[in-house]
């Protein structure tokens, strides 16, 4: 792998976003996301989303200026994103729960029709960064079913949480319901390589491991009946509380990226609810005592994506050749050249 400098290739991706419609602050933020979800080590779901989500924006499956609008309802903030997409709406919609956060101890949002929001733990980090708890979870069109069936039951719905750390990176913990997010199926097929048994199964329910078999069958949940239910509940709270219909149902392409789904926002002040002092300490005392039970190489998460992305700050993020090629795509398409040069290479590389 070679590495690119985060800030040029952000900036790259800014204008490749704009030559698609979007606005610059917009196309900005979304950039931003992606390349910060690589510099934190999320590689599946950082600028290796970049093509598929000019193809929507140029296509009209995404909407390059969406009419974002908010509605309080019964105490619950509505987001209605406009089909935008979801690394450029949901920063404005964190900042928006954030700043009412400031006034009540929960602020629970619902967002409607956003697109595709990847790594959904960069924003319950920019939430945690402004000194709030953040819950979110997002619904997917089905991927993911139990051993034997023969389809896609159910999304592999991710949720993620984030909380400040007193002295310390936010503690940030992400995943999806299935055994492995399918961005690593995606780019096993990519990469033309195996996946290994329990990763997914074929159209005919049976244990794979071709990722193209996989992506043409279904998921696998974590931990068999506890995934289905953990992704039955980000249904209930992101999916039947949204509205959000799979793309069998809207008519939009089923596969990656879905363009139309649902999530759920929960962000808590401890200053309101606990008290900040009385929260940090509460905060750091179970974390003490989970460090000394973890032995000395013990740390919570957040900790080495937060030292990954300071030290790819200076050393650029590792690009595979593959996705390299997908970026040198977004360019010929929307007639903003991928020019980027790797950085010089370190004995250390």
């Amino acid at each position: 792998m070679r590495k690119y400098d985060t800030t040029e290739l952000s900036g790259w991706l800014a204008r490749a976003f704009v030559a698609c419609g979007m606005a610059p602050e917009a196309a900005q933020a979304g950039a931003r996301v992606l390349v910060r979800t690589n510099a934190r080590g999320v590689e599946t779901h950082g600028v290796s989303r970049a093509l598929v989500y000019v193809q929507k924006l140029r296509s009209g499956e995404l909407t390059p200026r969406p009419d974002v609008r908010y509605e309080d309802r019964e105490g619950v903030l509505h987001c209605h994103a406009g089909s935008g997409l979801g690394q450029a709406v949901a920063p404005r919609v964190i900042d928006e729960a954030v700043a009412r956060a400031a006034h009540a101890g929960f602020v629970p949002v619902i967002i409607h029709d956003v697109g595709h929001l990847a790594a959904i733990g960069m924003f319950a980090l920019q939430a945690a960064e402004a000194g709030m708890i953040a819950l979110i979870a997002q619904s997917t069109p089905p991927v993911m079913a139990l051993p034997g069936s023969t389809g896609a039951a159910i999304g592999n719905n991710p949720l993620a949480f984030a909380s400040p750390v007193a002295g310390g990176p936010p503690l940030v913990f992400d995943i999806a319901a299935s055994g492995v997010a399918r961005g690593n199926v995606l780019a096993a097929a990519r990469e033309q390589r195996e996946i290994p048994l329990g990763w997914a199964i074929d159209a005919e329910g049976r244990p794979t491991t071709d990722p193209k078999a996989a992506l043409a069958g279904a998921m696998l949940p974590m931990a068999g009946h506890k995934g289905i239910g953990l992704a039955m509940m980000v249904q209930c709270l992101a999916g039947s509380l949204s509205g959000a219909l799979p793309a069998s149902v809207t008519g939009a392409a089923p596969g990656s990226a879905p363009a139309r789904v649902g999530a759920f926002l929960l962000v808590a002040n401890p200053e309101l609810v606990a008290g900040r002092a009385a929260y940090d300490t509460h905060m750091a005392g179970w974390l003490e005592a989970y460090r000394q039970a973890s032995g000395p190489e013990g740390r919570y998460p957040g900790e080495r994506a937060a030292r990954l992305e300071a030290e790819r700050a200076k050393t650029g993020i590792p690009l595979p050749d593959g996705v390299v090629n997908e970026l040198r795509t977004v360019g010929e398409t929307t007639g903003v050249p991928f020019t980027q040069e790797p950085l010089a290479q370190t004995a250390a590389d």
